[in-house]
């Protein structure tokens, strides 16, 4: 995408490093004229004042064009270099918003960020310097050895003796530092990974007390981090010293040589002083590209594993995604008639959903109840395609959701999760998070920035009537209206400034903003009470009018509402019904609702019996059992009677 760049760039590179060798041609040309060595006739005369002028104003020249074609060459690469950087994240990124639950169930939040910033750094750094340099000691290498053979073959050789050592070393060491670079990076992501875990955990950590425990953990890993490190600066480290000695190797024997060639007897002018001063500032030149021979082979091996982990996230494929040869792209609207016809699941080696035969049309409230673990969010999670039945068929409006586009499914279901994620960012903002979202146009990936069409504008302040709607219907509106902020209120990381009422209400209200055909509740009632449960059933009830509402809860008085009630058990749908039918059958259901019955007349009883004094008067009068007077409390400090110390 950026090959013009690049050419150009590459190309400033060899001119430049071809223009960077003649200032020693003109120093050759000056010290002879100085010393009548021009050529090999001894009555040849010196060099005039106005000849050395000229060699001297060739020799700024030619560094002003070297210097021209190096801006050149980074206005090229380094530029291209950074957009490319940039390219490979938002490719990266929006790749990362396809892949579904199955991937992050097993991907660490820390890793992806390590190699969304460290090993793209890596890349970008090989892409730029890296490139630029290979070329620079390519090109350097190829047009100083040219000049270096027209000086004097025999140096020339000791200089090419040389290089197979160094070749030999770097391409050992090249293999160790890729290895070892990819160990380092692979802890680092460990790191992230633990650090990351630990601030969104720090209630967790701080609650148990356990901050000892974790420092030393992350101590341990980080000394792990600083031997691999120390293992790839042991490959890194020799090589520049090793080339720099071989360097010096190469000086000390040219010095030797050329010094026997131009003191010869048997030299008849062919090599001069000043051809030797050339071949030596020309093998100068090579010093320092033969000293970033090992700095750039570090910095290739480092991109390259970098540039591995980076394909390992490119080649992540979801498994669930549209199907060119199945999704009707047609289908742009839904009712919410959804039905399960025999749908199975397996969660790994396990059976979690069997056989389930469940109907539910558009604008019907369906409640889900039943054990923990007996499938109702996998329930959810097929309606939605987080993952795809291992047996039989999830429909809607009659038609297998897996023919359904992605986007036209979930634009058409709100889901309120059992633990809801909030940013960090006004209440508002995340309130009206679903909106907008139909008019942007889709960012275009895999195509070179520049040139690009410009970025459209997101809009950052959803629809304040909407928002505020949503939070009256999910009874957060009055609690919105004791912040000093109101909705402008910002919320810390994962909204735990707020509790974990508060929290539910506000996903609750994500939710019901959209409008959506389908409205799924995974216990997300479970943290408020009572009261502003019934506050927000009643506004769930003031929009179902035409969708469909499934809430999922283990509460009675959540479910005594619904049309049809289903409760699952094992992953089988066990009983269906309404709330009258269900308790006269005298089931699961029927139980759950006697023990929760019981639990509320303990807790009112546990209101109202504040001394040993009323508890008596209970016993007494057979207004309670002495069976169920010994579960209740009836204050901090003092027991409840026996019947014994009550009849005494």
């Amino acid at each position: 995408m950026h090959t013009r760049q690049y050419v150009i760039g590459l190309l400033a590179v060899i001119v430049a490093n071809s223009v960077n060798l003649l200032p020693y041609y003109f120093i050759r040309l000056t010290i002879d004229g100085l010393t009548g060595q021009s050529d090999t006739n001894p009555d040849t005369a010196g060099i005039t004042l106005a000849t050395a002028g000229l060699y001297a104003l060739g020799i700024v020249l030619a560094a002003l064009t070297a210097g021209g074609f190096m801006l050149l060459m980074r206005r090229m690469i380094v530029v291209a270099s950074r957009q490319t950087e940039y390219e490979i994240r938002r490719d990266l990124f929006a790749h990362l918003q396809t892949l579904d639950k199955h991937y992050y169930d097993r991907a660490k939040t820390g890793d992806l960020m390590n190699r969304l910033t460290g090993d793209l750094s890596a890349v970008r750094e090989m892409l730029g310097f890296g490139a630029w340099q290979i070329v620079n000691i390519v090109s350097g290498f190829v047009t100083a050895f040219a000049v270096m053979f027209g000086l004097s073959w025999q140096l020339t050789l000791i200089v090419i003796a040389v290089l197979p050592i160094i070749v030999g070393v770097l391409f050992y060491l090249a293999r160790q530092i890729s290895k070892r670079h990819r160990l380092a990076q692979e802890q680092n992501s460990l790191i992230a990974a633990k650090a990351q875990e630990n601030f969104s955990g720090a209630r967790v950590v701080k609650g148990y007390a356990i901050e000892d425990r974790e420092i030393a953990d992350y101590r341990a890993m980080n000394l792990q981090l600083l031997r691999r490190n120390i293992d790839l600066t042991k490959v890194e480290g020799p090589l520049r010293s090793f080339a720099s000695l071989l360097i010096g190797l190469a000086f000390g024997l040219i010095l030797l040589v050329g010094g026997r060639l131009i003191l010869s007897p048997t030299n008849d002018g062919t090599f001069t002083v000043g051809m030797f001063v050339q071949f030596v500032g020309t093998l100068e030149r090579l010093a320092w590209p033969m000293l970033m021979v090992g700095w750039i082979t570090g910095v290739t091996q480092r991109g390259l594993a970098s540039w591995l982990r980076l394909r390992e996230m490119m080649d992540a494929r979801p498994l669930v995604h549209d199907d060119r040869n199945r999704t009707n792209t047609r289908i742009r609207d839904l009712l919410g008639d959804v039905a399960f016809d025999n749908v199975s699941l397996n969660y790994g080696n396990a059976r979690v959903l069997e056989n389930i035969d469940l109907t539910i049309p558009a604008g019907t409230f369906l409640g889900i109840t039943g054990p923990t673990g007996s499938g109702k969010t996998l329930l959810a999670q097929l309606i939605t395609r987080s993952m795809d039945p291992t047996s039989g068929v999830v429909k809607m409006d009659g038609q297998d959701v897996r023919i359904i586009p992605l986007n036209t499914l979930r634009d058409a279901i709100s889901i309120v999760p059992q633990e809801p994620f909030l940013f960090s960012d006004t209440i508002a903002n995340n309130i009206g998070f679903g909106l907008g979202n139909r008019d942007l146009p889709r960012v275009p990936t895999g195509i070179s920035v520049v040139g690009a069409p410009p970025t459209p504008d997101i809009p950052q302040m959803p629809d304040p009537a909407r928002v505020r709607n949503a939070a009256r219907l999910a009874g957060l509106d009055g609690d919105i209206e004791g912040f000093p902020a109101g909705y402008d209120t910002m919320l810390g990381e994962r909204g735990v400034t707020l509790s974990g009422g508060q929290r539910q209400r506000t996903a609750i209200a994500r939710a019901l903003v959209r409008e959506p055909r389908i409205l799924i509740l995974d216990d997300s009632l479970s943290a408020v009470d009572t009261e502003t449960e019934r506050k927000i059933l009643d506004g769930l009830r003031e929009v179902s009018a035409g969708r469909t509402v499934i809430v999922i809860a283990h509460r009675v008085s959540t479910l005594r509402h619904a049309d049809q009630i289903v409760v699952l058990e094992a992953g089988r749908v066990v009983e269906q019904g309404t709330h009258e039918g269900l308790l006269e059958a005298g089931g699961h259901y029927a139980e759950l609702e006697r023990l929760q019955s019981l639990a509320t007349d303990l807790d009112d009883d546990d209101d109202a019996i504040a001394t040993p004094d009323e508890a008596a008067n209970l016993l007494e009068t057979g207004q309670m059992s002495a069976s169920s007077l010994s579960k209740v409390e009836v204050s901090q400090t003092t027991a409840v009677p026996t019947k014994e110390q009550v009849t005494k």
